[in-house]
């Protein structure tokens, strides 16, 4: 079975942050000519919470079966670092160069060495200006991000039952302490914001899955047109960004788009009308990366020129178009091949070299998974579950 819908899905939530980073370059050239904002980009970065509950979805389902074992925390840890890393360091790379030599592009001053080397390693670190932000500002989540991986991988040590309860009781505990004023130091603070959560209803949605729990097609049609409305509408009131209330209502319609789009009937990926979400969906992490640097740059060239013969609403299709075709090249001819090559290495080696025993034959084809579509074994069911992840 093919979870194409989960591909379409990534494709909305980064176009949304494309819309979102869009709202917010054209505020700023309004404010430049005294004008006021286009429209409200609030709505639109509610794109991070599905991205959050997606990740979620898919450790729990293409990790089923691999729960207990040592090799297989290996293996997870070597895809997902594989998977993520070179793309992000490219472009934190490119934010350093920025930094550097046109500073007017960048929100903040790099800062220090050390905060220079906690962006490449996935660490929390604070900027000049105050805000828990790498070098490259998107990496944000992915700091959030690998924390679960970590977490993820100690409880495939166990089996599943006991370390799901480990994923679920370590992450909750840890938002609970933040939430209490217990936690100190900016890196457990920033981990233990109850955005974190999105994350294990994203997981819990992945065991409703593996037991195979389904939607008709107008009941998942239902729940996502309610949570793109709670969205849009903006029911979700207004208060301290990371406090839990607000937290829990950005994640609620997340939750209710994501069992809508996971737990519905799949659409036909043959037809060509899908095709462009499919492919801005495999290439949506790249498109995540790259197009807040791209919208920045596109704004300082629109006041060079076409700010004075277009219209500003033009900026937004115009952003959308150029973070696009680069994320797609970007995916081709970057993120796509590496991470093949990357895979293609002799994973089960650094097994053996750690003493935890042969990896098998089903954890090594696993293994050499990562970026493509995955194909793993899913429990009694035995589907075959591809996600492009």
């Amino acid at each position: 079975m093919k979870l194409s819908n989960i591909q379409v899905l990534r494709a909305c939530a980064a176009l949304m942050l494309v819309v979102y980073h869009c709202g917010i370059e054209t505020a700023r050239l309004a404010a430049a000519s005294g004008g006021g904002a286009l429209f409200n980009v609030d709505p639109w970065g509610e794109g991070v919470p599905i991205f959050f509950a997606i990740s979620g979805f898919i450790m729990v389902v293409t990790s089923a079966d691999e729960f207990g074992s040592p090799a297989a925390a290996i293996h997870f840890m070597r895809r997902r670092t594989v998977r993520i890393a070179p793309i992000y360091w490219l472009v934190t790379t490119f934010a350093l160069a920025a930094a550097l030599y046109a500073p007017n592009l960048m929100k903040a001053p790099p800062g220090d060495h050390h905060y220079i080397i906690a962006s490449y390693l996935f660490w929390p670190a604070m900027n000049l200006a105050g805000y828990v932000r790498p070098l490259a500002a998107p990496g944000w989540t992915l700091n959030l991000e690998m924390l679960f991986y970590v977490v993820f991988a100690v409880a495939l040590l166990f089996r599943r039952g006991a370390g799901l309860f480990l994923l679920f009781a370590s992450l909750g505990l840890l938002v609970a302490a933040r939430v209490s004023g217990l936690l100190s130091g900016v890196p457990l603070n920033f981990w233990g914001d109850p955005i974190v959560l999105g994350f294990l209803f994203g997981a819990a949605i992945g065991i409703a899955f593996n037991k195979g729990w389904r939607l008709s097609t107008l009941s998942a049609i239902t729940l996502a047109a309610i949570g793109f409305a709670i969205i849009f509408l903006r029911w979700i009131p207004d208060g301290e960004e990371t406090a839990l209330s607000m937290r829990l209502a950005e994640a609620a319609p997340a939750t209710l788009i994501l069992i809508a789009f996971a737990l519905g009937p799949q659409i036909d990926d043959r037809l060509r009308l899908w095709r462009p979400a499919l492919l801005i969906g495999d290439a949506s992490y790249s498109l995540y990366l790259v197009h807040e640097f791209l919208l920045r740059l596109l704004s300082f060239l629109w006041l060079k020129g076409p700010a004075a013969i277009l219209p500003l609403w033009m900026f937004v299709p115009t952003g959308i178009a150029v973070a696009s075709i680069a994320a797609l090249t970007t995916y081709r001819y970057f993120e796509r091949p590496v991470t093949r090559r990357l895979n293609g290495m002799d994973a089960t080696r650094i097994v053996s070299l750690l003493g935890l025993g042969d990896a098998s034959a089903e954890t090594a084809s696993a293994a050499a998974g990562g970026n493509l579509p995955a194909t793993v074994k899913r429990g009694a069911y035995r589907d075959r579950v591809v996600i492009a992840r």
